[in-house]
C-alpha cells in the first residue's frame, strides 16, 4: 500500500505525463490526416476578338468535360483577372479547384481538361497550379 507522500508523487507524475501528451485519451473518431494536392486551373474567358467564352459554352464544357473526370466533386470560382500578356481591364476568369490524391491518373485527367479547353476556346488563356494540402475532417 502506498503512503500519502507516495500517492501524491504518483498522482503528480501522472498529471505531468498526461499534460505532456495531450488529453491522455485517444479520440477514436479522429480521422488520419491525408496528404493530397489542391489543383487550381485558371480559365481565361477573353477570346481576343472582343468576345468572351459565354456562360452557356462554359456550362457545357464543365458538364461534358470536367464533371465526368471528377464526379466526386469540384469547385468553380468566378473571378476577375488578367494574364501576363494581356492589356486592359480585368476580364472574367473561372477557377476550377479540385483536391485529390497525387497520382498519374489524376494528372492525366487534368491534362485532358486543359487540352479540351484549348480545343474549344483556342485563344482563351489558362494556367494550372498544384499545392500540397492536408485534409482533415
Amino acid at each position: 500500500m502506498l503512503n500519502w507522500k507516495q500517492s501524491r508523487t504518483l498522482a503528480l507524475a501522472l498529471l505531468v505525463l498526461i499534460s505532456a501528451t495531450g488529453s491522455g485519451v485517444a479520440d477514436a473518431s479522429a480521422q488520419p490526416v491525408v496528404a493530397s494536392l489542391k489543383t487550381e486551373i485558371y480559365f481565361g474567358s477573353n477570346l481576343g476578338d472582343g468576345t468572351s467564352v459565354s456562360e452557356e459554352a462554359w456550362e457545357a464544357f464543365v458538364a461534358d468535360v470536367v464533371v465526368p473526370r471528377f464526379p466526386a466533386g469540384i469547385t468553380v470560382l468566378e473571378a476577375l483577372g488578367r494574364g501576363r500578356s494581356t492589356v486592359g481591364p480585368l476580364a472574367p476568369t473561372r477557377v476550377l479547384v479540385v483536391v485529390h490524391p497525387d497520382d498519374p491518373d489524376t494528372q492525366a485527367r487534368f491534362s485532358e481538361i486543359r487540352a479540351e479547353y484549348r480545343k474549344r476556346f483556342a485563344t482563351a488563356g489558362q494556367f494550372h497550379i498544384d499545392q500540397p494540402v492536408r485534409i482533415r475532417d
